[in-house]
Formats: C-alpha cells, structure tokens, sequence
C-alpha cells in the first residue's frame, strides 16, 4: 500500500475509530460480566438437568411417582429430557436472533423456574415426565442463544476466554449439583429440593439477565437479515458439510460421548448407593469427583491440543481410556477404588471434548460453523438420549449395574474410532 493511499484512509476512518473506541469502553466494562452472567445460567440449568437422577433410590420419591424401583422408568424420566432438548437445539437455535438473545434467555430462564416449581408439587410419573419433557425444549436453545451473545460482546481476541467461563459452568453444573441435591433431598425431601432450584431461576437467574444482558454492545450496528445471495452461499456451505464423511465421524464422536455423558449424569448416584453401599453423604463426595476430573481434562487437553495440534489423536485417546477405565470399574471389588476409576475414566471424557469442537472448527465451512455445530450437537444429544432409558432397561433386564456400565464401554470404544481415519490430518 502507498503513503498516499494509507493516508487517504486515515482521512476517512478517524470518526468511525473514534466511536468505536467509545463503544468499546462501556462494553469492556460490562462484557466480562455478562460471560459471568452465562456461567451462572449454565450451571442453574445443569441443576435442573441431573436434579431427578439423585432421587432414583429415593423412596418417597419413587411411590409420590408409583413407580417403585423400576429403572426403566426411572430412566426413561432423563431420556424424555435429554431427547426433548436435543431435538429443541437441533430445531429451535434460531429463536435468539429472532426475538431477540435477552427476551430469549429470559424467557426460557421464567419457563424453568416454572417447570420446577411444578415439578415440586408432581404427584404421578406422567407429570413429571411431561414436565422433564416440556424443560428440555425450554433449554434447547441455550447453547446457541449464549454463542450468539459472546460472538456478539467480545472480539474475536478474547472469544475463547469467554466461552471458557460459561462452557466450564457443565462439569461444575453436575460436579456442585449432585452433592447438593443429595444434601437437599436428604435433608429436607425432594419437594424441596426441586423448590430451591424453582427459586434459583426465577428470583436469582431471570433478574441477573433482565439487569445485565444486552443483545448487543453499546453503539454496536443491529444485525440484519442476510441478502437472499448470502443465504444462497449459507445453504450451499451447509451442504458441503453434510456431503463431507469427515463431519459425520465427529457425528459418531460426538453421539458416542454424550451416550456416555447422560448415562453416568443419569446413575452414577444410584450406582455408588446400590452396588457400592456408599450411604448419601459419601456419595456426594463421589458424585463430586468424576464432574470435577472432567472439568480438569478439559482444561489439560485445550491447552495440549492448541500446544500439539494433534486433535483427532488427543480425541481418539481421550474417549477410548474413558473406556477402558469404566470397564475397569466392573472388575474390582473395593468400592473406594472402583470410585476413584469412575473418576479417572470422567477425566479422560473431559480431555477427548475441548479438541474435538476444535477440530469442528478446521472440517466445517467457516459460513456454517454456527449450523454445522448445531446439527452435531443436536443429533448427539438425540442419540445420547437413549443411554439413560437402555442403561435402565438393561439393569432391569439383568438385575446388574455391570450391565448398564457395558453401554457406556461400547459406545467409547466403538466411537473413538471415529477418529481413527482423521489422526493423520488432524
């Protein structure tokens, strides 16, 4: 570029450099607590999650339902949800950017404060399992109303230090909020307990969102609708993804992780109460250790992956030794030490997630990265969704917890070959 041609645009950009430098000031100031604001929103919404798991071997709660100890019913309660809110992410992302990302999230923040309270008062297992469904659809679009917003708030220079503070807000969800249900439950009866998490959304999380979040920084231009040629060029991004193979293996992947993830989310407190005679205060350490050593293997293998670059490898070791360490659970007999490899096989889940949205990043169409996560993700947690009802099916069926860990051994070890075709490139 020439002196003269720097200096012509020097000439025409001051004004635009100087309002944007005042709407950066105000958005600085607020941005990093709005991604404080989405952490907290996250982790309320993984308490409502994981809230009936820890009430599986509850007695009251088992005849207010009239179920007893049937665990295909008990876990047909977690699938209803899990598949409820795949199919609402897969289908409903858009609802942020059409009404707006506040009145979205404030809105679907009311629905679960709401469905709790409900909840709490539930005398029969259809109402709670419509309830569980109708919260699922009122979750779906999270994940694409906070992404919305962070893309919105931050620069791109500080994008992965935002989504970091409300993408850790899911081990810490299921990590604080076993040991805190079980501590609810125990002490003061599940109503209650769905009552807190009632009060938690409505009278804690839903004013936080209306008095901090803004669909956008001050001075920022509102988006608009695309030109009918760039929606052309979107719809021809996304189907160069759905015709390329290397998308369906994280496809697979990711269907596979999340069978994974739901069915330990799903009966992990009733395995360490039933099988290893842990009573419920125990439990609550237990529960706590697993979400706790995810959340550090996600944070190890982001930072290896963007160290080595090697992310299809680190994925593929990630989810094939959380396989191997839950297989070695049904074969020790101390239950303190059968625990701890429910803890290191979480730890190697966490490390297999943070490379694999990355490797997203280099296989999906820049144009369609927001569409093309979306429908992976959603189709996972669809898939991921039959995990709790089949673990519970199989326990019936067999009378044994060991059967229902096979489901989570298979599906590790049969996706982390996904991967297998990708390590050279990736």
């Amino acid at each position: 570029m020439t002196i003269s041609a720097e200096t012509e645009i020097n000439r025409l950009e001051p004004s635009a450099t100087r309002s944007g430098a005042v709407a950066e000031a105000p958005a600085a100031r607020r941005r990093w607590v709005i991604a404080f604001i989405l952490f907290l929103a996250v982790l309320s919404a993984f308490f409502d999650r994981i809230s009936v798991a820890v009430l599986f071997t509850n007695t009251d709660f088992q005849n207010a339902m009239g179920t007893g100890f049937n665990p295909t019913l008990l876990g047909l309660l977690m699938t209803s949800f899990v598949f409820a809110y795949g199919c609402s992410g897969l289908l409903l992302s858009f609802v942020g950017d059409l009404y707006g990302l506040r009145r979205s999230l404030a809105i679907g923040t009311a629905f679960w404060g709401l469905f709790m309270a409900l909840m709490a008062g539930a005398g029969s297992f259809t109402t709670m399992l419509s309830l569980r469904i109708l919260l699922g659809i009122a979750e779906g679009p999270q994940f694409a109303i906070t992404n919305s917003t962070v893309k919105r708030w931050f620069p791109q220079r500080e994008q992965a230090r935002a989504n970091s503070i409300w993408m850790i807000g899911s081990p810490l969800g299921s990590a604080i909020g076993f040991p805190l249900m079980i501590y609810l439950e125990t002490t003061f009866g599940w109503r209650s307990a769905f009552m807190f998490l009632a009060v938690l959304n409505g009278l804690i999380i839903l004013p936080l969102v209306l008095m901090f979040l803004r669909d956008q920084p001050p001075g920022a231009i509102a988006p608009t609708a695309p030109a009918p040629v760039a929606q052309s060029s979107y719809l021809s991004q996304v189907g160069l993804y759905c015709r390329d193979w290397r998308f369906w293996m994280l496809v697979i992947f990711n269907s596979a992780a999340l069978i994974y993830l739901w069915g330990l989310n799903s009966w992990l407190p009733s395995y360490l109460i039933k099988v290893r005679g842990f009573d419920p205060r125990q439990t609550s350490l237990y529960s706590f250790l697993p979400f706790f050593m995810m959340f550090l293997g996600e944070v190890g293998a982001a930072t290896l992956s963007d160290k080595i670059g090697r992310r299809a490898a680190i994925c593929f070791g990630g989810l094939f030794s959380a396989g191997v360490a839950m297989y070695a659970v049904s074969a020790v007999s101390d239950a303190q030490t059968a625990a701890i490899l429910i803890a290191v096989s979480a730890f190697f889940w966490g490390s297999a997630l943070p490379p694999l949205f990355a490797l997203s990043l280099q296989i999906i169409p820049a144009r369609a990265v927001a569409s093309g996560v979306g429908v992976f993700n959603g189709i996972g947690n669809i898939v991921g969704a039959l995990s709790p009802v089949a673990i519970g099916a199989l326990i019936a069926h067999t009378g044994s917890f060991d059967a229902g860990l096979m489901v989570l051994v298979g599906a590790t070890i049969l996706g982390s070959a996904a991967m297998i075709p990708l390590i050279r490139k990736f």
